[in-house]
């Protein structure tokens, strides 16, 4: 192997080394920084604070809440948009969550009072979640075209077991057109 390719190698193992350790010793944060600063501004940068320490989430807003993964699972908070709370800072927009109030923290360090964000979601997963209620129209639709069905099928059987008297019918219908046609024709003449 050509010694520049041998030397690109060792350079770039040493550098996903580095890259590693500083991911490592900042704890998730790296990573999730580096994510927030590539989606351009779609993602938020969410500090989750701790009572033991703080970590790193990734965000998003989504109809007036803040919307963050939480080990596993998706929490959501409401944003008043009166009252922002977002920052900017590194060159990516911050948000602060206290976890014990589960509330967002304004810039003072106190939380937002008056909401409960583990009731507001079991209500919105209550509600996405919920079985759909027809209205009545829908019902009579329904009923209706299995009526409708039923009869046609009645109406085939009934046809398929009286096969002579249909073909007597099939027979009959050309006479029947030329008795109209001529009635017609004649009426015509007349007047």
């Amino acid at each position: 192997m050509h010694p520049v390719f041998i030397q690109a190698i060792a350079y770039s193992v040493l550098l996903v080394l580095c890259l590693a350790l500083v991911g490592a010793f900042q704890r998730g944060f790296f990573w999730k920084y580096c994510k927030v600063r590539t989606s351009f501004g779609k993602y938020i940068l969410v500090k989750v604070r701790s009572p033991l320490r703080d970590y790193f989430a990734v965000g998003w807003v989504d109809e007036g809440s803040l919307v963050y993964k939480h080990r596993k699972s998706e929490k959501r908070l409401a944003i008043d948009s009166s009252n922002m709370h977002i920052y900017r800072s590194v060159a990516v927009n911050w948000i602060d969550v206290d976890e014990e109030k589960d509330a967002i923290s304004k810039t003072d360090y106190s939380a937002v009072t008056g909401y409960d964000a583990q009731k507001q979601s079991d209500l919105l997963t209550r509600c996405l979640m919920r079985p759909s209620i027809s209205s009545n129209k829908e019902k009579l639709v329904i009923v209706l075209l299995i009526i409708i069905g039923v009869g046609v099928l009645l109406s085939a059987y009934f046809s398929y077991s009286n096969i002579e008297g249909v073909q007597a019918l099939k027979e009959a219908i050309p006479g029947m057109l030329s008795n109209i046609r001529t009635t017609v024709t004649g009426s015509v003449t007349n007047i």
